[in-house]
């Protein structure tokens, strides 16, 4: 049975997803990487906290049933392969309001001056793609001393991992007599996301007060509970707006499935055929690497790079429900962390420079 690699490098008492504690485990000295991974393949070691905090780890992977994809190693590296995969499907974008009506809730980043430093503005349309499918690109960017700008379209409050987290929850008062019920509502399902964003970008680098949270699926917004391509357009807008000649970053408009990953892929796009947007790069998500794009490129990390978007990783594995963490990304997408742990790299096309620096063109 595959373990979780992003764990390997954590001391933590390790939960099952019926929620009994399975006991410690140390990173064992000298542990290597898999392919593409150094020695060190989670990071510095992380403590658990006096309240309780440890990592879901691999005993949720261990007892979670049929994987929704495969890892499979090729030409050196990872991927996560779904068991069939069409490569003439097609997912439909979903234009939405033209224009949208999105407004920020909240005051956008500062401007940078002008003549100082580059910006790259990443477009996540979760908390975990950010770290997932562009956590490479993100840490070559702040180790060159680009600024870094984090977009969460969304909050992931929709997610359909609160019922597994609510059955682990359930376990757990099970064998905590006195534990009082719970099931998540999609106000602390998004709080938890929005932590674990908030951590993981930290690790990556990028400043807090660089991290925005576009609300996009909350209530009265144009597609409601997902994403519409005339919503992520309006978002990316308004920065391109306040940051001229910005390199934007966001999910695949070609090699996707995921609806809210296309409809930002394809919103960036289209700015980009009209002249708001100059420079533009797309990521495919790990779960797509298998379907053709044109003129892609691997964004390969450097040992520094690594080690922050493993740490990053770990961020999405947190369970302690007294502090609201419920390790949401990992209930979410477990197999692609654990191919991230094996394989940390982001594959890449678009125009322009790319953000990460040289890397070879396929």
């Amino acid at each position: 049975m595959l373990a979780c690699g992003a764990c390997s490098g954590v001391s933590v008492a390790h939960t099952t997803v019926n929620g009994v504690v399975a006991g410690q485990r140390q990173r064992a000295s000298g542990a290597g990487g898999g392919a593409g991974g150094g020695a060190n393949r989670g990071g510095p070691a992380r403590a658990g906290s006096a309240s309780g905090r440890r990592s879901t780890g691999s005993g949720l992977v261990e007892q979670a049933g049929p994987p929704e994809g495969h890892l499979r190693r090729v030409a050196g590296g990872v991927v996560l392969l779904r068991d069939q995969v069409d490569p003439t499907a097609v997912t439909t974008p979903r234009p939405g309001v033209s224009p949208s009506a999105w407004r920020p809730v909240d005051p956008l980043p500062a401007a940078e001056p002008a003549g100082t430093r580059h910006v790259d503005v990443f477009y996540t349309p979760h908390p975990d793609d950010e770290t997932l499918s562009m956590g490479v690109l993100i840490a070559a960017a702040v180790g060159r001393g680009d600024r870094v700008i984090v977009v969460s379209l969304t909050d992931g409050r929709t997610t359909g991992a609160v019922t597994a987290i609510d059955s682990q929850l359930a376990a757990e008062r099970r064998h905590r007599p006195g534990t009082p019920p719970t099931l998540l509502t999609e106000d602390e399902v998004a709080a938890a996301r929005i932590g674990e964003l908030r951590r993981a970008t930290a690790d990556l680098g990028v400043a807090a007060g660089d991290v925005f949270l576009a609300h996009l699926d909350g209530g009265g917004t144009d597609g409601g509970g997902v994403v519409t391509v005339a919503e992520a357009a309006a978002v990316i807008r308004a920065f391109a707006a306040r940051y001229p000649g910005a390199t934007h970053v966001t999910m695949s408009d070609a090699a996707e499935r995921q609806q809210d990953h296309l409809d930002a892929g394809v919103a960036l796009r289209q700015l980009l055929d009209v002249g708001i947007v100059t420079a533009a790069q797309w990521t495919v998500s790990r779960l797509w690497w298998q379907l053709p794009v044109p003129r892609w490129s691997w964004a390969l990390p450097t040992p520094a790079d690594r080690s922050r978007v493993r740490r990053a990783a770990l961020e999405y594995e947190l369970w302690n429900p007294a502090d609201g963490e419920y390790a949401v990304g990992f209930h979410s997408v477990r197999w692609q962390f654990a191919a991230l742990a094996e394989d940390v790299r982001d594959r890449v096309h678009g125009t322009g420079p790319l953000v990460a620096g040289a890397v070879p063109t396929r």
